[in-house]
């Protein structure tokens, strides 16, 4: 793999993360073909550069009309990615369903592991959900249990893709305890694992601190903080808004002044707003309706200090967009986990409870310029640490060790 030039076919593109990859590869020199196979918007170039909504470089490839079942039947509709996956292909990096294709592959590749591909495509309990809906004649029937068999190899074939690769990149061992369990019960050693954690610096540039007069806070993380609600999710999902909105709430009853923006997303948005209510703070909370990515940065850029998760998840894309900006963040930011796979802290303003989050407003507030020197500080970590240039070369040393 010391080639210089290295021929690089990466499947799936889930958030655009494999975007942001495939953009630091090709910085590198490698030449670079990604294969885009969702038509969700947010897993499309396009969400990201607008004018190529009508006609992709050369090297991003749309073979979004394939389908689970595709790939589960192994139906004509995969040849063309498996094309663009074996064809003069020195590296394979498999993000999604992709790690189905990895025995049809003829090239070394790398689990490129974002959610789903792991915790849904990886798991038996796919069977179940599948199935949960057929009528009990057509599960007996031969067909039924021919279409069984056929989604029980697809869950197969996803885990062997991940146990093959020679780089499985997910998050650091304890931040995803439950996604720990299944990576261990596959077989895949810690040795083989590395965390990918990219920030934009391609195209977010640092912005001006705006230095309002009235501390303006932006709560970037969709509202979910209920697990007894919402027990089909992860402890991934659970951001703590609630925990934001306490804290909050007792800076506002110290007499301070502030806003805080919120999205109007998430499954416990009800719940917050009437937490809010029951606060006495909603003269002092504003609502943000779903937006675009470019008018979400445009918020960024107006708040003073941007708030990722507080709850049992770990700070996303809300804090390397953030920091990638030149924004402070306030966030649990799990210093503990991430010293093990960067040289320095992540940057930021850590508080995981109410009382710390007060705690936190009351300093910032009373010295402004804490906010300006974070934020410069968070923008220099990102561009050391996680841009995709950074995380490209870390990825390929970590393939060549």
């Amino acid at each position: 793999m010391k080639n210089p030039s290295l021929t690089i076919a990466i499947f799936g593109n889930t958030n655009n993360y494999p975007l942001l990859l495939a953009q630091g590869l090709k910085l590198l020199g490698h030449n670079v073909r990604l294969i885009i196979n969702r038509k969700d918007l947010l897993h499309r170039p396009e969400a990201r550069y607008h004018e190529w909504a009508d006609a992709y470089p050369d090297w991003v490839l749309d073979c979004s009309d394939i389908t689970d079942d595709d790939i589960a039947f192994k139906t004509p509709a995969i040849d063309e990615a498996l094309h663009h996956l074996t064809h003069k292909v020195d590296l394979a990096i498999l993000n999604d369903s992709g790690l189905a294709f990895a025995a049809f592959l003829h090239s070394p590749h790398i689990a490129l592991l974002t959610g789903s591909d792991l915790a849904y495509y990886a798991n038996f309990d796919l069977l179940r959900l599948r199935t949960q809906l057929w009528d009990l004649e057509f599960k007996r029937s031969s067909r039924g249990r021919r279409h069984l068999a056929q989604y029980t190899d697809f869950v197969a074939r996803q885990r062997d893709g991940i146990l093959a690769s020679e780089v499985v990149c997910y998050g650091q061992r304890g931040l995803i305890p439950s996604g720990d369990r299944m990576l261990d019960e596959i077989g895949v050693q810690d040795s083989r694992r590395l965390m990918l954690y990219l920030s934009n610096t391609l195209d977010l540039q640092p912005q001006t601190a705006p230095r309002n007069e009235q501390l303006s806070i932006l709560s970037g993380s969709r509202i979910v903080f209920n697990p007894q609600k919402n027990t089909s999710l992860s402890a991934m999902d659970f951001k703590g808004t609630d925990v934001l909105l306490n804290g909050f709430s007792e800076f506002i009853k110290s007499g301070r002044q502030a806003v805080l923006r919120l999205p109007r997303k998430g499954q416990d948005l009800g719940a917050a707003e009437a937490l809010v209510q029951t606060l006495g703070i909603s003269d002092y909370v504003t609502w943000m309706d779903e937006t675009s990515l470019t008018n979400y940065y445009q918020e960024v850029i107006a708040a003073d200090l941007v708030c990722d998760q507080f709850g049992t998840s770990f700070p996303g894309m809300v804090t390397t967009d953030a920091y990638a900006m030149g924004r402070p963040v306030m966030a649990k930011l799990r210093n503990e986990i991430f010293s093990t796979r960067f040289p320095e802290p992540l940057p930021g303003f850590d508080a995981s409870t109410p009382e710390q989050i007060f705690e936190q407003l009351t300093a910032v507030n009373s010295t402004r310029d804490r906010l300006v020197e974070m934020g410069e500080k968070s923008r220099a970590f990102a561009e050391q640490y996680l841009s995709p240039r950074s995380m490209a070369e870390q990825l390929l040393e970590k393939l060549e060790a």
